[in-house]
C-alpha cells in the first residue's frame, strides 16, 4: 500500500462535520452509479439529501447527452460534466435548463474540428481501440473505453495505457484516467476549476469560503484533485484499486463499494443534519 493512501476509516468521520454539510460534490461513475447501473437505494439518498437542504453536485467525466438527462430529471443543484468542460443546472420545473459552457463560441468551432481529427488519427494508430459507447452525445472530449486497452495487454505489451496517453499528450490534449475510461480534451479544465467557477458563479461565492459545509466524494484517478483540495473527501472502497498511484488519496473511506458506498455516506450525512 502506498505510503500516501492512509485514509480513515468513515465511522471516525467527525460528527460535527456531519451535522455542517450543505453541500455534497460528487463523482458519477463508480461512485453514485454501480457498475453502469443506478441501484435504487443509492436514488434514494440523493432525493433524501435534497429534501434536508443538502446540495448535490455531480463532477463528472460524462458526456453532455447524459448530463443534460441528470440535470434535469433527478433532484440535484447541479451537473459539471465531461471532466470540467462545462455546468448545467435546472432553475424548477418546467424552467430552462442553464447551460455554462467553458469554451469561447468563436474558438468553439476550431476546438471541435480538431478533437475530430485527433480522433479519427487515433483510431489509425490503435485501430483495437473503443470509443466510448456515448461518444456521440460527448462535446468536448474523446473517451476512450479502458476495458478495450487492458484487453489488448499482455506480459509483452503491458504499457499500451502510457502509449494510448503519450499519444494524446502528443497532440496537444490534456489527459484524465477515470474508472472506465481515459478522457482527452484540448481544454485545461479539470474538476476542480469548474466547481470553484460553478461556486463564484451559482453560489456567490469562493469554493474556499465554503470548505466547512462541503463534501467531495469519489473513487479514481481523476478525482485526485478533489481529495486534494477539499478538507472532507471520501472515498467509496473500491478506491483502494488505485492506492499505489494516488497522488491524493481521501482523507476517509466507506465500507461499501460504488453506489453502496456512497449512500453509506449519504446516510451518515442524513443523520447528521437531524442532530442540528
Amino acid at each position: 500500500m502506498s505510503d500516501l493512501f492512509k485514509p480513515s476509516h468513515i465511522d471516525e468521520f467527525p460528527v460535527s462535520a456531519l451535522s455542517s454539510v450543505r453541500y455534497l460534490f460528487s463523482d458519477l461513475d463508480d461512485t453514485i452509479t454501480t457498475y453502469g447501473r443506478l441501484l435504487p437505494e443509492t436514488y434514494q439518498t440523493i432525493c433524501d439529501l435534497e429534501s434536508a437542504g443538502i446540495k448535490v453536485v455531480i463532477v463528472t467525466g460524462s458526456s453532455a447527452g447524459w448530463c443534460n438527462c441528470i440535470a434535469r430529471m433527478w433532484p440535484i443543484y447541479a451537473v459539471i460534466g465531461e471532466g470540467g468542460a462545462f455546468y448545467m443546472l435546472s432553475h424548477g420545473v418546467n424552467k430552462p435548463l442553464m447551460t455554462r459552457e467553458f469554451v469561447p463560441s468563436k474558438e468553439r468551432d476550431d476546438f471541435l474540428a480538431y478533437l475530430a481529427v485527433t480522433r479519427n488519427d487515433l483510431l489509425r494508430k490503435f485501430p483495437w481501440l473503443s470509443l466510448s459507447s456515448d461518444q456521440f452525445a460527448r462535446v468536448y472530449d474523446i473517451a476512450v473505453e479502458l476495458e478495450s486497452v487492458f484487453s489488448q495487454q499482455s506480459k509483452a505489451h503491458p504499457e499500451l495505457l502510457f502509449e494510448v496517453v503519450d499519444y494524446l499528450q502528443s497532440k496537444g490534449l490534456n489527459t484524465k484516467v477515470s474508472s472506465i475510461h481515459i478522457n482527452a480534451t484540448l481544454g485545461s479544465w479539470d474538476k476542480l476549476t469548474s466547481t470553484k467557477a460553478l461556486t463564484s458563479e451559482q453560489l456567490g461565492m469562493e469554493l474556499t469560503d465554503i470548505l466547512e459545509e462541503s463534501a467531495f466524494i469519489g473513487d479514481s484517478l481523476n478525482d485526485e484533485v478533489m481529495f486534494g483540495f477539499f478538507k472532507y473527501s471520501i472515498g467509496v472502497a473500491n478506491v483502494r484499486k488505485y492506492k499505489t498511484t494516488l497522488n491524493c488519496a481521501p482523507k476517509w473511506i466507506t465500507n461499501g463499494e460504488r453506489g453502496v458506498g456512497f449512500a453509506e455516506f449519504a446516510q451518515l450525512l442524513l443523520k447528521g443534519q437531524f442532530r442540528n
